[in-house]
């Protein structure tokens, strides 16, 4: 008897030791459980791209390349447009293409790629326009129309949906007439308007992304707003939200990225802005931060481009005390 309680008592902990032994947790640092998500952490490639430092500029990716078309800055102490064309294959080193372009200098147009080409639509340098130019190296650029349909205008969007260039919304007469208008093209030269009025104010200084199949428009100057629409032929427009949780702003940047909409700093009535955030329905906003390391601006521009979101240039108010033009560029993550 009691040598089977003692082969029991054996069997008791060696079960235990086992049990022990297959549960036991790894010893993980607490660095390599960290998991840095998109958005919350900035690095910055350069302080002082070879760009001159602009805002209102526009900003692709073609070519395995980001690229820096035109915008206002200080050039040779005047404040002036440019018609200039940059690129970058790393964000800290820029190789000018072209600094005149065939198009007008300009500021507030549009920049897209479609149809393996680089496009430049309206915009405004004294006057508002109306014209569009394509290239395929950023060299040369042709004229598909001096005079395109719709009405000139600057700070207007464009995207590509459904295999047509797309013009939402913007600004003409300096300011004093601003649209919902939608249009679009599969050439650049015949434009068809999809409706005069869409479901969301006029507006301009907004965004527009393409997310989930459908087309979206996000906050507005004039007033400035927090409201998000969308669209899935461009005439019927439905309210996601009409009251965001990140605050109104207007001339920050979108993009998608990590199956994510991510709206990016701008200017929220009179204050700037360097907070992101991030949206998978257009409802639900999160806050990935709310002070990201770059500066507060407006007027820049994002892409996506090598896995990373990325942030170009633009307008502050906090650089040495002054307003200040920027030539900055930052990726995160």
């Amino acid at each position: 008897m009691k040598k089977l309680l003692i082969i029991f008592i054996l069997v008791l902990i060696v079960l235990a030791f086992g049990c022990s032994k297959n549960n036991k947790q790894p010893n993980i640092p607490e660095w390599e459980s960290f998991v840095l998500l998109p958005g919350t952490n900035w690095t910055e490639a350069t302080n002082n791209a070879s760009f001159s430092a602009r805002y209102s500029h526009t900003s692709v990716v073609y070519n395995n390349k980001m690229w820096v078309i035109a915008g206002v800055g200080r050039v040779g102490g005047s404040i002036t447009s440019m018609n200039d064309v940059w690129y970058s294959i790393d964000g800290a080193d820029w190789i000018e293409t072209t600094g005149n372009a065939n198009f007008s200098a300009r500021n507030g147009h549009t920049s897209i790629v479609y149809n393996n080409k680089m496009w430049v639509i309206a915009g405004e340098n004294v006057s508002d326009l109306n014209d569009v130019w394509c290239s395929i190296d950023g060299i040369t650029w042709s004229e598909i129309t001096s005079g395109a349909k719709f009405s000139p205008r600057n700070g207007h969007t464009s995207i590509v949906y459904n295999n047509k260039m797309w013009v939402i919304g913007g600004a003409y007469n300096e300011y004093q007439t601003i649209m919902n208008d939608v249009w679009n093209s599969n050439d650049g030269n015949t434009w068809t308007q999809v409706t005069t009025t869409a479901g969301f104010s006029p507006r301009y200084g907004h965004t527009s992304v393409v997310y989930n199949n459908k087309m979206w428009v996000m906050c507005a100057y004039s007033p400035d707003l927090n409201d998000v629409w969308y669209s899935s032929d461009g005439i019927n427009w439905a309210e996601s939200t009409g009251s965001a949780a990140f605050p109104v702003r207007a001339w920050h940047t979108s993009v998608v990225y990590d199956n994510k909409m991510w709206v990016i700093a701008g200017n929220g009535n009179t204050s700037y802005l360097n907070d992101i955030w991030y949206s998978s329905d257009g409802i639900n906003w999160i806050e990935a931060t709310a002070n990201a390391g770059l500066l507060p601006r407006y007027s820049h521009t994002s892409v996506v481009y090598n896995n990373k979101i990325w942030a170009i240039g633009g307008f502050t108010d906090v650089l040495r005390g002054i307003s200040s033009y920027l030539n900055d560029v930052w990726y995160t993550p």
